[in-house]
C-alpha cells in the first residue's frame, strides 16, 4: 500500500532538503554506495594497469607515491563495501562518510593524470576523469543538494592540488594558468550541473509520491508525535471514514544504524500485530499495516474525535470520583483482554488514555500505544529481544516497583500498579510521587509509601474508591488486586452516583462544545465516521 503525504510538513519544497535526504532517498543514495565503492575498485585496478603498460605514464608510475594512492583507493573501496554491508553504520553517516571517499577518489585520479603531464605546454587532449567519477556518484549516491555541491567543490578543487603535489613529486615545471583552466573549468561546469541533478531527483521523487493515489491513504495533517512515530490524519480514496495512519519517524531511522533499524521495525511490527489482535471496543482498533514504497512502516487505526486524561485533567482540573470509576472500568476491560493473552503493556498513564464519543455514546475510553508491549509467558515465542528491554521501560511517574527493578518477569498486575497511579492523578491532579529524576522516581516507586489520597484533593474522594485506588498501589504485587477483570467487578460493587450518560454528553457539550459539535456532524454526515485520534 502507498502512503501519500500531503501536508506542508511533509511535502515540501527540495529546498527544504538542503541538508538531510528524504528517507526514500537516503535509502537509495546508500544502496548506491555499494555500487560506487565497486566500480572504484575495479577502476583502481584499471588505472595500474594503464600505467604499467602506456610509456608516457611508464616513469612516473615508478614513483611510489603514486602506487601508493591507488593501493589506497583500492583498499578505501573495499572497505567501504565491507562497512555498507555490515550494518554498523547509520544510513545518514554513512552516506556522510560516502562523500569523504568521493573527494579521496578525485584526489587519486588528479594523482595520476597530472603525474602524466611532463611537459607543461602539452595540449590537453579530453576531460578530468574526475568529470565522470561526479556524474557517477550523483547518478548512484545522490545526496542532499547543499551536501552534494560541497562535495562536488572538493573534487574540482582536488585536480589543482593533485597537480600540485606532482610537481612538488616530481619536479615539472607549472603549466600555464590557461591550460589549468582547461582542467579545472570542465570540473567546475559539471560541478554546478550535479547540484541540480540531486535536486532534480528529489523533486521528482516527491513529485511521484504525490501522483501515486491508487486507492491508498493519503496524509493530510500530523494530528501526533511520539518518542518513535508519529501519527497522521488520513483519507482514503474509495472509503467514507477518514483513518489514523502511525508511521516511523524518518529520523529515528536515519539515526539508527541498520542494526538498530531492524530491531525498530520489528518492534514496530510487534506493536502493530497485538494491537490488531485485541477485540476489546476500548483498544483502539487496528485496520491495516504494512510498508509504503518509501519505505517507511505505518499501520492504520481508527481516527478519535477526544482528549486524552492528562491533558484533560491539566485543564479542567481533577475528576469527579463516579467518573474516574466509570473511566476505570472501560480501562480495565481493554487491560483484562490483553492480560488474558499474556500481554503487558508497560506504558499505561494518563497520556495514553483518550475519551471521546463514539457513537452515541460520551466520556467512551480508548487504550493507545502497545509499543512497549511485553509477552508475560516465559515460554511464548514471540517472547524476543523486541520485547524484552532488560530494565525498566515505560514512563517514570507511572512504573510499578517491580518495572523500576528491571524485573523480566512482570504480569498484568504492573499495569494495574500504572493504572492506580494514573486513578491517583485523575482524583487528585497531582503524581503520586514528586521527584526530580527517572532514578529518584524508581526509587521512590520501590520504597516510599504514597500519600492517602483524601489528604491531597480537594474534592471529596469516598473512602471504597480510595481503598481501590490505594490497593493498586501496593508494592508487592501479591497484595495488589489480582486481575483486570477483578477490578472492574469492585468497581461496579461501590456506591456512588453512576456517571450517566446524559451528565457526560452535559460536561462535553458545557467544557468542549467544539468537540461534541464535530462528533455529531460526522455522525450526521458519515455514520461509520470514528472520532479523530488526537495522541501519538
Amino acid at each position: 500500500m502507498k502512503i501519500q503525504r500531503v501536508s506542508s510538513e511533509t511535502i515540501q519544497a527540495p529546498g527544504a532538503f538542503a541538508r538531510r535526504l528524504p528517507p526514500e532517498i537516503l535509502e537509495r543514495a546508500t544502496d548506491g554506495l555499494g555500487w560506487v565503492s565497486l566500480i572504484s575498485a575495479a577502476s583502481s585496478i584499471t588505472l595500474a594497469l594503464i600505467h604499467q603498460l602506456q610509456p608516457e605514464f611508464a616513469t612516473a608510475w615508478q614513483h611510489p607515491a603514486l602506487r601508493l594512492a591507488i593501493l589506497s583507493v583500492l583498499l578505501l573501496s573495499l572497505g567501504f563495501m565491507v562497512v555498507q554491508r555490515s550494518g554498523l553504520l547509520s544510513k545518514q553517516r554513512l552516506l556522510d562518510l560516502g562523500m569523504v571517499f568521493q573527494v579521496v577518489v578525485a584526489f587519486a585520479c588528479a594523482l595520476c593524470e597530472g603525474s602524466a603531464y611532463q611537459d607543461s605546454n602539452a595540449v590537453v587532449i579530453g576531460h578530468s576523469r574526475i568529470a565522470l567519477w561526479m556524474m557517477v556518484c550523483g547518478r548512484l549516491m545522490p545526496n542532499a543538494p547543499l551536501k552534494a555541491t560541497i562535495a562536488s567543490i572538493f573534487c574540482v578543487l582536488m585536480w589543482p592540488l593533485g597537480y600540485w603535489a606532482d610537481l612538488q613529486l616530481y619536479g615539472y615545471q607549472p603549466m600555464p594558468f590557461a591550460r589549468m583552466l582547461a582542467w579545472i573549468l570542465p570540473l567546475a561546469i559539471v560541478a554546478v550541473w550535479m547540484y541540480f541533478l540531486n535536486k532534480r531527483v528529489i523533486t521528482l521523487c516527491l513529485q511521484q509520491q504525490r501522483a501515486e493515489d491508487m486507492g491508498s491513504y493519503t496524509l493530510t495533517d500530523r494530528i501526533g508525535r511520539g518518542g518513535m512515530g508519529e501519527v497522521w490524519r488520513a483519507r482514503h480514496k474509495t472509503l467514507a471514514r477518514d483513518a489514523a495512519i502511525k508511521v516511523i519517524r524518518p529520523e529515528i531511522l536515519q539515526s539508527s544504524t541498520v542494526r538498530q533499524e531492524q530491531l525498530l521495525l520489528k518492534r514496530f511490527e510487534r506493536e502493530a500485530q497485538v494491537t490488531a489482535s485485541l477485540r476489546s471496543p476500548h483498544t483502539v482498533a487496528l485496520y491495516d499495516f504494512g510498508q509504503a514504497k518509501d519505505g517507511s512502516f505505518y499501520y492504520v487505526m481508527e481516527l478519535l474525535e477526544g482528549i486524552d486524561l492528562q491533558t484533560l485533567v491539566e485543564r479542567f482540573g481533577p475528576m469527579e470520583p463516579a467518573r474516574v470509576a466509570d473511566i476505570l472500568r472501560q480501562i480495565s476491560q481493554s487491560l483484562e483482554e490483553a492480560h488474558r493473552a499474556g500481554l503487558v503493556h508497560r506504558d499505561i498513564k494518563p497520556r495514553n488514555i483518550l475519551i471521546g464519543k463514539l457513537g452515541l455514546q460520551y466520556d467512551f475510553a480508548k487504550v493507545l500505544d502497545f509499543g512497549l508491549v511485553k509477552m508475560s509467558r516465559l515460554d511464548d515465542p514471540e517472547r524476543t529481544a523486541t520485547t524484552m528491554d532488560g530494565g525498566a521501560t515505560g514512563t517514570p511517574a507511572y512504573l510499578s516497583p517491580e518495572v523500576a527493578l528491571g524485573s523480566q518477569d512482570i504480569d498484568g498486575r504492573a499495569d494495574l500498579y500504572s493504572l492506580g497511579c494514573t486513578a491517583y492523578f485523575l482524583l487528585t491532579g497531582k503524581m503520586v510521587f514528586d521527584a526530580p529524576s527517572p532514578t529518584a522516581y524508581a526509587i521512590a516507586h520501590v520504597q516510599s509509601p504514597p500519600m492517602p489520597i483524601r489528604e491531597r484533593s480537594d474534592l471529596p474522594v469516598p473512602y471504597g474508591l480510595e481503598a481501590i485506588v490505594m490497593q493498586l498501589l501496593e508494592k508487592d504485587p501479591a497484595d495488589r488486586i489480582q486481575s483486570a477483570q477483578l477490578l472492574e467487578r469492585r468497581l461496579r460493587a461501590l456506591d456512588l452516583n453512576a456517571w450517566s450518560p446524559e451528565r457526560a454528553e452535559q460536561w462535553w457539550e458545557t467544557h468542549l462544545p467544539n468537540l461534541a459539535k464535530v462528533a455529531k456532524s460526522n455522525e450526521e454526515t458519515a455514520p461509520t465516521q470514528e472520532m479523530q485520534y488526537t495522541h501519538a
